[in-house]
Parts: C-alpha cells; structure tokens; sequence
C-alpha cells in the first residue's frame, strides 16, 4: 500500500514518512497542496490520504477533501489536526463518507493503518 502524507511541518512529515515505511507502507509526501496535486496526477498507485488542516500555503484539508479528493479519489483519506472542533465540516464529513476520518495530533499511526485498512 501506498500513502501520500501531506504536512507544512517538515520535521513531523518526515518522522511520520519514516514511520509509516517501518510499518511496511510506500510513502510519498508534499508540504503543500500544489505538491500533492501534482503527485496525485502523477502517481496512480496511492491508497490513503494523510492530511493536515491547516497548511502554510492558506488552503485546508477539509476543503481539499470535499472539493477536490471526494469525486475522484477512491481510497482513505485521514485528516489531522491539533483541535478537531475546528471546522464543522470535519464531523458532517466524516458522517457522511466512510472513507474519512480525522485524528487529533499527535495520532497513533497504529490508528491510522488501522483505518486505511479497513
């Protein structure tokens, strides 16, 4: 399996890409989501999404997810973020899709694979 893990923080991205490929998992990574696009487009093999809330660029994941990764991404797609009360949208959509989910910082990635394989 392959995740694509989307953060602004560099040093969390690349401790989370390390653990994730101890774990057994393909791991990409973009610190925006220009980055991630362009992976995506790229790159037909990816199965999860692993995205903060807030990125440095001004974009979120929640918009990310509900106007670009809902209609044409088939696989998981995990949220994170340090307060999960901050965005309404997080429970609707979690609700309303079986493929999302979100995690409060700092997460298990035991949770998180867990998840993705279900």
């Amino acid at each position: 399996m392959k995740v694509l893990l989307i953060d602004d923080d560099a040093d969390l991205l690349e401790m989370t890409v390390k653990r994730f490929k101890r774990k057994g998992y393909e791991a990409e990574f973009a610190q925006n989501l220009s980055s991630a696009r362009n992976i995506l487009k790229n790159s037909t093999d990816i199965n999860s999404i692993v995205c903060d809330l807030f990125l440095l660029d001004g974009e979120n994941g929640v918009d990310f997810f509900e106007n670009e990764v809902k209609s044409t991404f088939k696989g998981k797609f995990v949220l994170a973020t340090g307060d999960d009360t901050a965005d309404p949208r997080i429970e609707k959509n979690k609700h309303d899709n079986k493929n999302f989910t979100c995690f409060q910082k700092p997460y298990s990635i035991d949770d998180v694979i867990k998840f993705i394989e279900q």
